[in-house]
């Protein structure tokens, strides 16, 4: 006899939880990840958390801030087709989402929440399906280490990093596309990948990995000796890259990527000690070692997971085709994204890397029969994972105000308590 249904499951009432406190519905969506609601309920969350968005005064140079200003300046304004190729242009990104946005908006409000709740309108989708797809393809009772790694992929690029819409948004596009081709050999959605360039001009050299990874198939022995010689490379040459990148890439990208790419900028990022920050008033101030290793702590603990899965999980992975499939691909990209680390912002690209792995392990380990070794070496990188994700979740108190925690849809509307968590324990 089928076990009946439990009622919130078979009900609409997670809706009616919603409109009262979005928050708690959250939560109760997470209890019940299996039903088949839990994760439009989480997509609405990110919304609502848009639309109550705080800027603390520490971010007050962030991205969002100049989108915030370019919404506001354009809001109002009578804009031809021609004037809008002119705010294209002006804007000095080559992407076309943001920009799009920004004037689409404008036509109607200049309210930075309406613009907020659009970014987390587009990003809550990507992100609840991307961790939807791996509740989905996991297998039997959750096991705690898959729990701890699920986390950690929520905090690889957490909800809150709307913040950097563009490129956050693009990384989620990215590996929602390449999910289904990697793990059920799905070619469908692999061209949302490649829409990710429209979202982030620098989503061209994530688009080449994919290409190549694509064009030469499966080869786990040489894309192993590739990842383990780039660890050893601290800096690559980046005479030879701009050549090389001069050559292949559209001159709208060459432009838009020369700030990253100018020699002497390279040279000062690599001499700069990363121990500090400059402040905005031109002082240098010393960064917590946490804040400092947190990242670190997670790359190096997947790198080391990867080079134990080429020893001790060989039987696996050649009987399972998919994940021999993530396996490739991980350490393909990873690779690659250990070499962009020595140019300015290429460490972004290791959020991708990390993303392909966490899910990569997490399908190992909950879906296969116990492996002492590879569990083993995960279980003494938990110490380093979880320092992750403790630091990882201190940074979402920037931006989540009070409004997105006591408050709801209808309240934020009439209320103005988007006042950052940060700023208010300080």
């Amino acid at each position: 006899m089928a076990k009946p249904k439990n009622k919130l499951q078979a009900s609409d009432s997670h809706w009616f939880l919603f409109l009262i406190l979005p928050l708690f519905a959250g939560f109760t969506a997470i209890r019940n990840y299996k039903a088949p609601w839990a994760k439009n309920v989480i997509w609405a969350f990110i919304v609502f958390y848009g639309f109550t968005f705080a800027v603390a005064k520490e971010a007050y140079d962030a991205d969002i801030t100049r989108y915030i200003g370019d919404l506001k300046e354009l809001y109002g304004k009578s804009l031809s087709i021609s004037d809008m190729i002119e705010v294209f242009k002006d804007s000095g990104e080559a992407d076309i989402l943001r920009i799009s946005l920004a004037i689409l908006i404008s036509r109607f409000t200049d309210s930075a929440q309406v613009l907020t709740a659009v970014y987390g309108f587009i990003f809550g989708f990507f992100f609840s399906r991307n961790i939807w797809y791996i509740i989905e393809h996991m297998k039997g009772k959750l096991k705690w280490i898959s729990i701890l790694l699920i986390v950690t992929f929520f905090l690889t690029n957490p909800f809150w990093n709307i913040n950097g819409f563009r490129f956050n948004t693009a990384v989620l596009m990215f590996v929602y596309g390449i999910f289904p081709f990697l793990y059920e050999g799905k070619k469908s959605k692999l061209y949302v990948s490649y829409l990710a360039l429209a979202v982030h001009f620098s989503f061209l050299f994530p688009i080449m990995i994919l290409t190549g990874y694509l064009a030469l198939g499966n080869r786990k022995n040489f894309f192993f000796g590739f990842f383990i010689v780039s660890i050893f490379i601290s800096n690559i040459n980046v005479t030879e890259f701009n050549t090389l990148v001069e050559a292949n890439v559209p001159e709208i990208f060459l432009e838009r990527s020369k700030h990253y790419r100018d020699e002497d900028r390279v040279e000062m990022f690599r001499q700069n000690d990363d121990s500090v920050i400059e402040s905005q008033q031109g002082v240098e101030v010393a960064v917590n070692w946490y804040a400092l290793y947190y990242l670190r702590a997670l790359h190096f603990s997947l790198m080391a997971i990867l080079i134990a899965l080429y020893f001790f999980g060989k039987k696996v992975l050649q009987e399972n085709k998919f994940l021999n499939n993530g396996y490739c691909f991980s350490l393909f990209f990873f690779g690659f994204a250990n070499l962009l680390i020595s140019l300015p912002s290429g460490e972004r690209f290791l959020m991708i890397a990390s993303l392909s792995t966490l899910a990569l392990v997490i399908f190992y380990l909950q879906n296969q029969v116990y492996e002492r070794f590879v569990t083993n070496v995960t279980l003494m990188a938990v110490p380093a994972i979880l320092l992750f994700c403790v630091v990882a979740l201190r940074t979402g108190l920037y931006s989540v105000s009070i409004n997105t925690l006591i408050g709801n849809p209808v309240m934020s509307i009439f209320t103005d308590y988007n006042l950052s968590l940060n700023d208010l324990i300080k």
